[in-house]
């Protein structure tokens, strides 16, 4: 089993995922699947970047939108576990 989202999590985007942004809007597809991400989501993709952690891509969030630490990291956290369970987001440490 593939090992869980935590906060030294260091995720990156899954090559194997075709990517287009359109007027804000992100779409992914992988196979026979296509995901429109929402606006949150999406800011959280265009972080993944096989660099930063997800304590640094939460930082971003909760300053970005004005939330407090703790609710930007379970929110990233649950948001980069979804992208990883559809296997559009790899994770490493």
């Amino acid at each position: 089993m593939a090992a869980e989202v935590h906060d030294h999590s260091v995720p990156r985007q899954n090559l194997e995922v075709r990517i287009r942004s359109t007027g804000g809007t992100i779409l992914l597809a992988r196979y026979d699947q296509a995901y429109e991400l929402p606006e949150v989501a999406a800011f959280i993709w265009r972080r993944v970047n096989g660099c930063d952690r997800v304590e640094d891509i939460s930082r971003a969030v909760a300053e970005h939108y004005g939330i407090d630490a703790g609710t930007a990291l379970a929110d990233t956290a649950e948001m980069l576990e979804w992208l990883r369970g559809e296997e559009l987001v790899l994770l490493g440490d």
